[in-house]
């Protein structure tokens, strides 16, 4: 007992003695600690609002999972507000992402800053790069532009996703509750303030170009230049002088060191005897890079992913000569793969600059715009900015069989002109839909209700103008007529109404559109208004987290919500479009939702088995061997479809390699859109793909056809698995 007494007697002494030091340790850290806060505070706000005097002030309104943390107002020493300094704590993979902005009273973000971080090296670390938060810099301060402007971060959505998010609240904050009107600001002066204010010298940015000149033979000389027009540096980086002459020149670096610091615009080297040739091929280069304007290309600053230079040269007649980004940061896998694809410029050279363009690419929107804006200044400087373009009318691109653009001309509502100079749909099907012949069907109709029939086999090419005539409406202003539709009983309702769960925000009760919550990429808020008929007034997407350059970029797409405005809401769908699988399907899964609240069970144009699962298909698989000379093997399977008394039958040819060949249907009783998914036009769409992943694309109207030809693939490529593992 007495050793009990005694162990626990130590026992006790030894808790009292660590807890007395570990009170004392605390009590000696907490200041240093409380210090480093601090100071890590002050670092933040010195950067996203410098040279001002700092105030916390209270959040109003907040929800309580808000991610805000701070608000602090920036005075300057005149106690004038310049802006507003804003910290949020999204979680990140990793942990919390301390984020602290600044935005001007003049509407647009100043600066970002982030604290310590605790997410994956290499991925969602990049959140704290310059790469990522200088994109951020002098982009207008307003939540519904933010995802246009911005880009995540491809291997780190998680994080770049939080990060775009929370600043999406801050700038909701600003733009809502402080008042802040959103506008763009200029970087580069947002970049020179700030770093005058904090003393230090802004760091100049340096253009650097070779320049192809003859000497004795014909050299390359590389020019750097800074942003003040000052010679960086000069260096003959190929040539073929003549050793003992030109050659020696060009050894002698004196002669290129002399010339840094130097006006480019004045800056020549002395003319040596003996080596004449050389001389004047330097100061040839010499004088192309001080007078970019009199002939040779322009740098223009833009910015994409991040910033980047684009060379444009353009001659005397208004006709681009080249176009080449000489200088960026875009992201390798995205927009650097844009960049490096030459084509793309190529493709420019001897187009007029009032007009040039690139498409906009899905998944590197922000490097094409970027491009595009650094054509529009080159157009702006040449004078050529309102400049007819050679087509009359306007020009709108759209996918049939391939992508194409038809020129429609409207004056007074009606259709003046319409064109599709060139085109590679399919002759004998699709093409002799574009015929000058063809088209002239149209011109004089109204543009509210023009419309071409929808011709089988060639289905892709008839939506594909009639896509583009609604948008030449659109563009026009006028609404687009829709058929009125035979009278038919009151559909019964298949399921109860599906009831938000949050409550109507009041400008959809005004609007009476409902407010719907579906998943894509991620969750998102469907707005649909339907009026007593069932029909369609109105769709869209309120509030969202898809990822730029893809899902959001359909949202963005207003022709897609549009060409839903007027159609009845127990039918209505959008085209599952490939790349954006996930977004399209919440878009159609709220529909449904809409049409099972609006008393309409959501049904296709396929007969009743369209809104059922198709039983197990019955597929039977004959294998016969192909010509040797075709070296591929042909697969027939019979297959259930919207028909559930007569399956249909599909040839299928595989080559050597597992990729698909050619797609016929052989037979079939399908009717309406499963007919159209049966086409050889649009079968061909799988030619190419790998057997093993195929997948057509699932058509509005016809999906109970689409998913049968995909089981059938599917059965195809499972067929060939099991022989290979008998094998």
């Amino acid at each position: 007992m007495g050793d009990i007494v005694k162990l626990a007697l130590r026992l006790f002494i030894f808790s009292l003695v660590a807890a007395v030091l570990l009170a004392i340790t605390n009590e000696i850290t907490k200041g240093p600690i409380e210090a480093q806060k601090l100071a890590a505070k002050m670092d933040a706000l010195n950067k996203v609002l410098p040279g001002c005097e700092y105030e916390q002030i209270e959040y109003e309104g907040l929800a309580e999972d808000s991610v805000l943390d701070e608000l602090f107002v920036g005075k300057n020493a005149a106690g004038e507000i310049e802006g507003y300094a804003l910290t949020a704590s999204p979680q990140g993979y990793g942990g919390p992402i301390p984020i602290t902005i600044g935005v001007s009273t003049g509407g647009y973000v100043t600066q970002t800053y982030v604290g310590a971080l605790q997410e994956t090296a290499g991925l969602g670390s990049k959140v704290g790069e310059d790469a990522f938060m200088d994109q951020f810099i002098g982009i207008a301060a307003d939540p519904d532009t933010l995802r246009d402007d911005v880009d995540t971060i491809a291997g780190a959505t998680i994080s770049s996703s939080a990060f775009v998010n929370a600043v999406s609240d801050m700038l909701s904050y600003t733009k809502n509750t402080l008042a802040i009107t959103p506008n763009k600001g200029d970087k580069d002066a947002i970049l020179a303030a700030s770093a005058a204010a904090s003393g230090e010298e802004a760091e100049p940015v340096v253009t650097t170009a070779t320049y192809d000149v003859t000497g004795f033979a014909p050299m390359k000389v590389e020019i750097s230049v800074d942003d003040a027009g000052k010679i960086v540096s000069v260096a003959v980086v190929e040539h073929g002088e003549t050793a003992g002459f030109g050659a020696d020149l060009i050894a002698d670096t004196a002669v290129f060191d002399a010339l840094v610091g130097q006006d480019i615009a004045t800056a020549q080297i002395d003319v040596k005897s003996g080596v004449t040739l050389t001389s004047n091929a330097i100061n040839d280069a010499l004088r192309q890079a001080g007078a970019p304007a009199e002939g040779g290309a322009k740098i223009y600053d833009v910015t994409g992913f991040a910033p980047m230079k684009v060379a444009i040269d353009v001659d005397d007649a208004g006709k681009i000569v080249s176009v080449e980004v000489v200088e960026h940061g875009e992201t390798a896998g995205f927009g650097a793969d844009l960049i490096a694809d030459t084509s793309v410029f190529d493709a420019l050279v001897g187009q007029d600059i009032a007009t040039a363009q690139i498409d906009v690419k899905s998944g590197v929107t922000l490097t094409s715009n970027a491009i595009n804006d650094a054509l529009r200044q080159a157009a702006a400087e040449a004078g050529s900015e309102a400049a007819a373009p050679t087509v009359p009318g306007d020009p709108y691109t759209v996918k049939g069989m391939n992508k194409f653009t038809l020129y429609i001309e409207v004056s007074d509502g009606k259709i003046v002109s319409i064109s599709a100079p060139e085109h590679s749909e399919t002759p004998g099907l699709g093409a002799d839909m574009l015929t000058d012949e063809a088209l002239s069907a149209l011109v004089g109709q109204d543009i509210a209700e023009a419309k071409v029939d929808v011709k089988s086999g060639v289905t892709l090419t008839s939506d594909a103008i009639n896509s583009a005539l609604a948008q030449a409406a659109a563009a026009n202003g006028i609404a687009v007529k829709t058929a009125e539709p035979e009278a038919t009983a009151e559909p019964e309702a298949t399921a109860e109404p599906a009831v938000p769960e949050e409550s109507e925000p009041e400008e959809a009760a005004e609007s009476k559109a409902a407010v719907y919550d579906a998943t894509g990429f991620a969750p998102m808020k469907v707005a649909i208004e339907v009026d007593d008929a069932g029909k369609i007034v109105s769709v869209e997407v309120v509030e969202h987290g898809e990822t730029a350059g893809f899902g959001a970029d359909l949202i963005a797409d207003t022709s897609v919500f549009d060409a839903l405005v007027g159609q009845d809401i127990a039918t209505a769908q959008i085209d599952v479009k490939s790349g954006v699988t996930l977004t399209s399907n919440a878009i159609n899964d709220a529909l449904a939702q809409a049409a099972a609240a609006n008393g309409a069970a959501a049904e296709t144009d396929e007969t009743e088995a369209a809104s059922a699962t198709p039983a197990e298909p019955v597929v039977e698989v004959t294998e016969t061997p192909a010509a040797e000379a075709q070296n591929v093997t042909v697969y027939e399977v019979q297959v259930m479809g919207m028909n559930s008394k007569h399956p249909f039958k599909l040839s299928v040819s595989v080559d050597k390699d597992g990729n698909i060949a050619a797609v016929t249907c052989l037979e079939h009783s399908e009717t309406s859109g499963g007919a159209d998914v049966l086409t050889d036009e649009t079968l061909s769409e799988l030619v190419g793909q790998s057997l093993q992943e195929a997948k057509l694309d699932i058509k509005t109207g016809a999906t109970v056809t689409s998913n049968a030809v995909n089981n059938a693939l599917q059965t195809i490529a499972a067929h060939v698995r099991d022989a290979k593992e008998v094998q």
